[in-house]
């Protein structure tokens, strides 16, 4: 990440918009150089919705049968 030269929303602070990306293209992200963090944060964002905090809850039953014989004797 780098530091933009003229940052267009901030001349004495930097905040998101202000540090550019400059690694390779991450296609899975759809990142790519040039990018700002601050775009770069929607779009972890948006791929990370529904697949992150969804939890999947299985439940299994279990029948057991249990027979009895009874033997006599006279």
């Amino acid at each position: 990440m780098r530091t933009a030269r003229v940052c267009p929303t901030c001349p004495t602070y930097e905040n998101a918009k202000c540090v550019i990306y400059d690694g390779d293209y991450l296609s899975c992200l759809d990142i790519a150089p040039g990018d700002s963090l601050e775009d770069i944060l929607v779009k972890l964002n948006n791929s990370l919705t529904g697949h992150c905090w969804s939890t999947t809850t299985t439940s299994t039953t279990v029948a057991v049968t249990t027979t009895t014989t009874t033997t006599t004797s006279e």
